[in-house]
């Protein structure tokens, strides 16, 4: 049975707040035009965001909008209620009326089942399943999503160098607030994070190829390697380029937007 603290997903029982116990990430932010943004939210199944909630992408001056591609490693540890599991982000900044800036999830491929049904069924996070390896949080982070051992063909490879950034001593307090579409009403999901071991790389440091055939295969690799092209993720240089060794969090109960 579940209670507003409590959900039931396949069978299991999870409790608020979500907790991640020991994770890696690597990320990086860039720049892309705002139009391409706001089309392939309005296009995709969490448009919703746009049409209830008022929210719009940022615009900063030039008509660019921050976007972030991370990947994360959630390791196969006691405590961490989803799991081991691999995950590549695609996210945009928004504005939300009423509420300010928030990040958006628009892609969230993983490799495991049960973090597939907990974040969409949980949170609204859209996930889908892709094959994937990379050492997240670690100075140089080679990922790639799609067929692992497929020579190069059909996937996205997101190379993320930190070794010529400076490191981050100590233990740093995150806050990760999004605003999603959960059973089709729009959704705002907070999370605190802690993180260490890090590194920062200001401009540069990323890098994101798609794969001859990357669209010609599984349709969900299709679709994010043609929001890369449409973004210019392919072909930009980052804002900067990150990563830590470990990272917790906790994440909340989502809230319906009022």
């Amino acid at each position: 049975m579940s209670s507003p603290t409590t959900r039931v997903v396949a069978g299991r029982q999870i409790t608020f707040p979500v907790p991640v116990v020991s994770a890696s990430i690597s990320g990086a932010a860039f720049l892309s035009r705002t139009a391409v943004a706001r089309r392939l939210i309005a296009a995709g199944p969490q448009s919703a965001i746009l049409d209830s909630a008022g929210a719009e992408p940022v615009s900063l001056p030039g008509g660019r909008t921050p976007v972030t591609m991370i990947h994360v490693r959630y390791h196969d540890v006691p405590g961490n209620v989803l799991g081991g599991y691999h995950e590549v982000g695609l996210a945009f900044q928004v504005k939300v009326p009423g509420v300010g800036v928030q990040q958006h999830i628009h892609e969230l491929p993983v490799d495991q089942d049960f973090t597939l049904a907990a974040g969409n069924e949980l949170w609204g996070f859209p996930k889908w399943k892709g094959d994937m390896v990379g050492t997240a949080g670690g100075a140089l982070d080679d990922a790639r999503l799609g067929a692992v051992g497929s020579s190069g063909a059909g996937g996205i490879d997101l190379k993320l160098d930190t070794r010529l950034g400076v490191p981050l001593p100590g233990r740093h307090s995150l806050g990760m607030n999004c605003i999603q579409v959960l059973d089709g009403k729009p959704v705002l999901v907070r999370a605190g994070a802690k993180v260490a071991g890090g590194r920062f790389r200001p401009l540069g440091g990323a890098r994101v190829a798609i794969a001859s055939g990357a669209q010609d295969g599984d349709p969900h690799i299709a679709r994010i390697a043609e929001a890369v092209r449409e973004l210019g993720l392919d072909r930009a240089r980052a804002l900067a380029t990150f990563s830590f060794e470990r990272f917790e969090a906790e994440f909340q109960a989502p809230r319906t937007l009022s």
